[in-house]
This record gives structure tokens, sequence and C-alpha cells, in this order.
């Protein structure tokens, strides 16, 4: 099954990811809080700034480097069942929000050349 149809789920309540630059875009996109395992590359910059922008959590390593099952099990119950959890979704909401109304904006400013670029073919 795709990403996007289980994130775009109204029950799903957090997505465990690698942080990817997909992965966080389709997760944001969605409204839905991130628990983040970065494992190289980008991927521990966009977990911590999901984290900066309230919209997940990163689940911490252990002195060996490596993600326990306590961690993970924490960071899990952080965004499902605690009290800041609706606060990592009302961050995921927002950035949601905002992508949407980017993407609009992007779509009407594409109509509006589009639209340009056919009449000046015209003439």
């Amino acid at each position: 099954m795709a990403p996007t149809k289980i994130l775009s789920c109204p029950s799903i309540g957090g997505f465990v990811s690698h942080c990817g630059w997909s992965s966080i875009m389709e997760s944001m996109y969605f409204g839905v809080p991130v628990i983040a395992m970065p494992i190289k590359f980008d991927q521990p910059i966009n977990a911590r700034l999901l984290v900066e922008a309230s919209a997940g959590v990163e689940v911490r390593r252990d002195e060996n480097g490596l993600f326990s099952a306590k961690a993970v099990a924490e960071a899990i119950n952080k965004v499902i069942m605690e009290t800041n959890g609706e606060d990592l979704r009302n961050g995921a909401r927002k950035l949601s929000q905002k992508m949407k109304n980017e993407q609009e904006q992007a779509e009407n400013e594409a109509a509006q050349e589009l639209l340009w670029l056919c009449k000046k073919s015209k003439q």
C-alpha cells in the first residue's frame, strides 16, 4: 500500500520514519507527527527540523549509538499517548495547512503564467 494512502487515514496518530526528505514531506502534507529514527545523510538534520517545528520527536540513541526498543516505545508513547502528543499533532497540522496553502498559490501562479503564454502565442 502506498504511504500516502496510509498517512491520509485519519486514525494514523504518528509515523515512524528514517526522516528522508520525501517521507517528511508526505507526513507533513497529511499532518501526521513523526517518530524520527534518522540514520545518515540529511536525515538527522531533517529530524531536528521536525522537533524544532513541534511536529515530531526523535528517538534517542543509547551509548553505543543504537536505538533501543525502550527508546522507540517511549518516543511512540510521547506522540500517541501523552498530552504533548496533541501539541505535536497541532504542529504537524499547521505545517500541513501551510504546505497546502503554498501549493495552491503556486498552482494559481502557474495557471496565470500558462494563460499569459497562450495569449502571447495567439498574437
